[in-house]
């Protein structure tokens, strides 16, 4: 599971239904109480709420369908630490600009126009 926790208006559609998918997908490890010690940097569980009402939203001005809410799941069993993660803009950033030109172009094209 990865969260970008970059502007949801700079995703391409892959990107931005994949990192929607992922936050349902990998809501049962959560669930589950699994361990996230290997998504240091990658994901930030408090902000998954949010975060999946934001990429719904961007999902609903671009007129794609959204039909499925997010409930946070209990995360008291996370370590302070674990469960204030924290995504690595900077990293997140150049990550995908790296696996993706049309994400890359709208990063690009946003920035360059000072809307983000």
């Amino acid at each position: 599971m990865r969260m970008w926790m970059l502007d949801p208006r700079v995703l391409c559609r892959l990107h931005l239904l994949g990192e929607h998918g992922e936050l349902h997908k990998h809501r049962s490890s959560f669930v589950k109480q699994r361990s996230i010690a290997g998504r240091r940097g990658q994901i930030e569980p408090l902000a998954m709420k949010s975060r999946h009402d934001d990429l719904a939203e961007e999902m609903l001005r671009r007129r794609y369908r959204h039909e499925s809410p997010y409930e946070l799941p209990d995360l008291s069993y996370l370590s302070e630490l674990d469960r204030g993660m924290k995504v690595d803009l900077v990293e997140s950033r150049a990550d995908l600009m790296g696996r993706c030109s049309d994400c890359a172009t709208r990063i690009l094209d946003l920035e360059r126009t000072s809307i983000i």
